[in-house]
């Protein structure tokens, strides 16, 4: 069964993912927060979040210039930092446009190290220097170290992969499991601190590779990266609202939903990168999801949803009251789910056998299709499945 349902090949997969980035706008809002007058335009949204993110001092400037500069800086261009550092631009990783601008993320040195540097939004920066206050401490998550808040940047330390271009066919079952675990960590983190990562994926995770003493390749630093879309979820706040987030092949139920997101939603999103990092497969990709169009390819994916993670009947239940039923993603959602049957049946995850019991059971506790019924991530850090050899 399992074998049947493989996606293409990871290298075809990772470039395709790449391909296609989060639709999330760059605004986001969160359900139950009445926006006042003075907060009612996108630009003054995210700074209504500040209030509930740190204001400590750091090597930040605090009050950025909001003006946008031409990009991308030509090869070899040198940047003042707020340390005093000089970084020299080298090549341009990735290039994005947005609203007539070139947003661009770099390699750059300083004193023979590497860095990456990204552009941000200038109406996030202050934002975003508070929320990586939070986490700044930890192993497991990339929070920058330096900034040019001139030109609104971020100086990040730099990490040899992302998760998504690792061979993941050559990482023995230890390292695969240490991966997951130190990703786990760093989300948990995020989690404690309240934040929501929104795009949690294995692009979205960072590693370098070293040399063991047989000669082997091995992994260490992994860190989540990339939260530019994170958001800190005040305390009276259910979560984000009516918002598409995070890419297709790695987005929760409820993202599709357009529903209430909060912690559990990372916490799915994250157990589809685990089994991505397990098996070496996209599990929800398909070739067919891939060549359809934006509604065909919508219901493929979540027919592999609800074929493979609702393990009792009481997850769809859960999933219902959850959103409410009256929601029409519930009615394309349970068209789906009374279209298996006997010749077209469901192949739930904790049925893979080809898979180790533990791991599936892990993928099942975090995958329920009720969020509310899913563990954390610190839950899912004493599952008995990180403590098997």
């Amino acid at each position: 069964m399992y074998s049947a349902m493989r996606p293409c090949a990871v290298s075809l997969s990772a470039r395709r993912l790449r391909l296609h980035p989060p639709s999330l706008s760059p605004f986001s809002v969160l359900s139950s927060l009445p926006l006042s007058r003075a907060q009612s335009s996108p630009r003054k949204v995210k700074h209504c979040f500040c209030r509930f993110a740190s204001t400590t001092k750091s090597f930040f400037n605090p009050h950025p210039i909001y003006s946008f500069v031409q990009q991308p800086l030509p090869k070899g261009s040198r940047l003042k930092s707020s340390l005093d550092k000089y970084y020299v631009i080298g090549e341009v990783l990735k290039e994005r446009p947005v609203a007539g601008k070139i947003w661009c993320v770099y390699r750059a040195t300083h004193e023979g190290k590497q860095f990456i540097i990204k552009d941000t939004n200038p109406f996030d920066f202050d934002y975003r220097v508070s929320l990586q206050k939070h986490v700044e401490r930890s192993p497991h998550v990339r929070t920058a170290v330096d900034s040019i808040p001139e030109r609104h940047m971020f100086v990040f330390p730099y990490l040899e992969k992302c998760l998504i271009d690792v061979d993941i066919d050559a990482l023995s079952s230890v390292t695969k499991k240490a991966i997951i675990r130190d990703a786990l960590t760093g989300l948990a983190d995020l989690h404690d601190k309240k934040i929501l990562h929104t795009d949690m994926n294995p692009t979205n995770i960072a590693l370098d590779s070293f040399k063991q003493q047989n000669g082997d390749l091995g992994w260490r630093n992994v860190q989540i990266i990339d939260l530019d879309l994170a958001v800190v979820i005040p305390p009276k706040s259910k979560g984000l609202g009516d918002l598409l987030t995070g890419n297709h092949w790695w987005r929760s139920p409820e993202a599709w939903a357009r529903g209430i997101q909060n912690t559990p939603s990372d916490i799915y999103t994250f157990a589809l990168a685990a089994i991505y990092v397990w098996t070496g497969h996209i599990v929800l990709y398909t070739d067919k999801a891939y060549h359809a169009s934006p509604e065909e390819q919508k219901k493929l994916i979540l027919t592999r949803h609800l074929s493979f993670f609702i393990s009792t009947p009481e997850d769809l239940k859960g999933f219902v009251k959850y959103h409410g039923e009256n929601v029409p993603f519930l009615q394309c959602t349970l068209e789906i789910f009374n279209s298996f049957s006997d010749e077209n049946p469901r192949a739930p995850f904790g049925g893979w056998q080809q898979l180790d019991p533990q791991f599936r059971d892990l993928i099942c506790k975090m995958t329920c299709l009720d969020p509310l019924r899913r563990i954390t991530a610190r839950e899912a850090l004493q599952h008995p499945w990180f403590a098997a050899e």
